[in-house]
């Protein structure tokens, strides 16, 4: 695979074991179940993955030549779990949506069904944008046997599903390295806020919860030794009432930054109003905290990845993977304020992460119940962080799956 939109692509190194896809066939793993450690693997398709061999002509068949196996334009849908205009993560897909449509113009014709949730309806939702012709359809959540019950049944349409975790000849999962960046955003924490106390709203006790915690509080700790994670989950990724009064908690509390996933900018803006720093997980929104903004998870590789993933349709080049799919999720522009060295500091530590000078995770680590999860000299890389279901310790408010 050499498109340049692969570039800043992240799939890791083929391991010598069973691949994942295989696994799930043969029943090692169920719906949504997770490999955990080294028996992780690589990312790239099986050979019978490989589009349908074309129709033959009436020359005999050792003379036939392949007719192309592409098409001259495609439909795909996506499905969202929140509205387009959320000003956070569903946006940010949106406008991944829009880039491929502008780069492959009449060829791709999209759609999109937005507040998506976890339900019955949601397998019908699925099933019409198969039966509608839809040539791809992507997920911006993970809504796994929801989702799965469908796409077996529909072979020859194709599916990516972010942060899921089933595998199958026409379904993969995609998401993002982001422990490297929430690392990163926890250096700027460690120096910014004075009494090390960090405040993180998060949704649900996920693999993304883990690694923005562990990220932020192992960054800081670099920085601040003593630093601490203070966890409010809320069941939702886009719920501003809940949002408020988790911030208004933790700010209250004390806390000298303020992170979180949230789908929408309340917590940005009572940060501001409080004079704590703070930073946004899915856009770059300064506007919500003009003085008090530090950074953001950049999310324009979705542009790039399902540009890409049409591309492969239209060309009949496209395949499933056996294992996830993890975009570069670089740290964004930093707000007007954030000093200078503290801009050096979070920089520098980026470029150590992407060397393999620096690791986030690098034993000996310990779990906020005492356990220890790693020993002196082990790391885990991105892809076994794709699966991390612990919170390091120094960590409160969330404890280990």
């Amino acid at each position: 695979m050499t498109d340049s939109n692969q570039d800043r692509r992240l799939i890791l190194p083929r391991r010598e074991s069973i691949s994942r896809r295989q696994a799930l066939k043969m029943g090692a793993f169920g719906i949504g179940g997770i490999a955990v450690g080294g028996s992780i693997l690589a990312a790239c398709g099986d050979d019978e993955d490989d589009a349908a061999a074309p129709a033959t002509t009436a020359a005999p068949a050792t003379t036939a030549a392949p007719a192309p196996a592409g098409k001259e334009s495609i439909k795909a849908a996506w499905v969202y779990i929140g509205p387009p205009d959320d000003n956070g993560w569903t946006q940010e897909h949106d406008r991944g949506r829009l880039a491929a449509e502008a780069a492959l113009g009449d060829r791709l014709t999209t759609s999109f069904v937005p507040n998506i949730g976890f339900d019955a309806g949601t397998t019908e939702t699925f099933q019409q944008l198969v039966d509608d012709g839809n040539d791809i359809i992507f997920a911006n959540t993970e809504y796994a046997g929801l989702l799965t019950t469908v796409s077996d049944a529909a072979p020859d349409t194709k599916f990516c599903e972010i942060n899921g975790h089933y595998y199958s000849d026409n379904l993969f999962p995609f998401y993002l390295a982001h422990e490297k960046t929430a690392y990163q955003l926890g250096v700027a924490a460690g120096h910014l806020a004075g009494n090390g106390r960090i405040g993180y709203i998060g949704a649900f006790p996920t693999a993304t919860a883990f690694n923005d915690v562990n990220g932020l509080l192992l960054g800081a700790r670099s920085v601040n030794p003593d630093a601490t994670v203070e966890t409010v989950l809320v069941s939702t990724f886009f719920d501003p009432q809940k949002a408020a009064q988790a911030a208004n908690a933790l700010l209250d509390a004390g806390v000298d930054f303020l992170f979180g996933v949230m789908d929408e900018p309340t917590f940005l803006q009572l940060s501001e109003e409080a004079g704590v720093w703070t930073g946004y997980w899915n856009l770059d929104f300064r506007s919500a905290a003009p003085t008090k903004y530090v950074s953001h998870f950049d999310l324009s590789e979705f542009g790039p990845f399902y540009t890409e993933q049409c591309q492969r349709v239209l060309d009949g080049t496209w395949v499933a993977h056996d294992d996830v799919v993890l975009l570069d999720t670089p740290i964004g522009d930093f707000g007007p304020n954030v000093p200078q060295d503290v801009q050096d500091a979070v920089l520098d530590a980026g470029a150590k992460l992407d060397s393999g000078e620096l690791h986030v995770y690098e034993g000996p680590l310990f779990d906020n119940e005492g356990n220890e999860r790693l020993a002196a000299g082990q790391t885990l890389d991105s892809l076994e962080a794709y699966a991390i279901d612990w919170p390091v310790d120094g960590v409160t408010g969330i404890s280990p799956v």
